[in-house]
């Protein structure tokens, strides 16, 4: 992340919030369970279960969540929280 009164390195060379991907133990273990980031950085959450669980502090939802490595083609599987305007809105900025 960056130095408080530095300004978000991410938002001045893209113009975006960077997404914050993390796991919600990681999170709260590591960071104190911060929240302060929730208002404006969108949250990729990863948690290989049926269920998102809960969100580190200050989120309310999650823009995409994780949730397996294993199925049908090779890699982590990932679902939106949305609909497909709002995909395109997070891609496009």
């Amino acid at each position: 992340m960056w130095m408080h009164g530095l300004g978000d390195p991410c938002k001045a060379r893209t113009g975006r919030e960077a997404v914050i991907y993390t796991a919600t133990s990681w999170w709260t273990q590591c960071t104190g369970n911060y929240g302060g980031f929730a208002s404006k950085n969108p949250l990729w959450i990863a948690r290989y279960a049926s269920t998102v669980g809960t969100l580190p502090a200050g989120w309310g939802y999650y823009t995409l969540w994780q949730y397996t490595s294993s199925g049908p083609t090779v890699g982590d599987h990932d679902r939106f929280n949305g609909a497909l305007d709002r995909v395109k809105a997070l891609a496009n900025g």
